[in-house]
């Protein structure tokens, strides 16, 4: 969900630019009407350019000639993401692994921006989903286990972030997570966080510092 700073162009310049990308890609395709794929590609354009409301437009497009075009929802929910419009981007995402049940990408999103209002039971479904299928995939129990950590429900954080590092060794923002889960469960796992300082300071030199000084302040 990375922004990509990009020059701005003026709305009715931007209404030009995709009327020209159409025609382009229209006559490219030996005159064919506009499909599904030439919507999404604009608005994939568009996003880029960190013009949200045309890729919104192009998007919504896309799902009216195929609606059960999953890509094009995740990104319709990317964008109502980047202009704060959190709910929509719910129902996007929603509509994303309703289309395609095994969606990776889309239930982690999905989780991100239902924790980040405060919908924790729906994100750790989602994360959860997100787990399951896509097994490979780190962020999935890492995301987990930052909704647990904020539920204050430890050994589930460590046991999705041990995941995660497991997928992903090097993952370094997940063994400084998993490092803070085993500090706040105290006792005999303060040698685990010492564990992951010192396997952390070959990744990340400041995430090993912070983590350093957490496990002082605990001893």
């Amino acid at each position: 969900m990375r922004l990509i700073s990009k020059r701005r162009f003026s709305r009715p310049v931007y209404s030009i630019v995709i009327v020209l990308s159409v025609l382009l890609l229209v006559s490219y395709s030996y005159a064919q009407k506009p499909t599904a794929k030439t919507f999404l590609d604009i608005g994939v354009k568009n996003a880029r350019e960190t013009e949200y409301s045309e890729a919104i437009d192009a998007f919504r497009h896309a799902v009216k000639l195929k609606p059960d075009y999953a890509e094009a929802y995740y990104n319709l929910g990317h964008a109502y993401y980047n202009l704060h419009r959190y709910t929509e981007a719910i129902d996007a995402y929603k509509k994303a692994v309703e289309v395609r049940p095994k969606y990776v990408d889309a239930y982690i999103s999905l989780g991100v921006v239902s924790s980040m209002l405060s919908n924790y039971d729906e994100a750790v479904v989602a994360l959860k989903k997100a787990v399951k299928y896509g097994p490979r995939n780190a962020e999935a129990p890492y995301r987990l286990g930052i909704v647990y950590t904020e539920l204050e429900r430890h050994e589930e954080a460590v046991k999705a972030f041990k995941k995660a590092v497991k997928i992903n060794p090097r993952f370094a923002q997940a063994r400084f997570n998993l490092g803070v889960a085993y500090l706040e469960l105290r006792g005999k796992l303060l040698k685990s966080a010492n564990r992951e300082y010192n396997t952390l300071k070959g990744l990340d030199k400041d995430l090993a510092g912070e983590l350093g000084k957490r496990i002082r302040g605990k001893k």
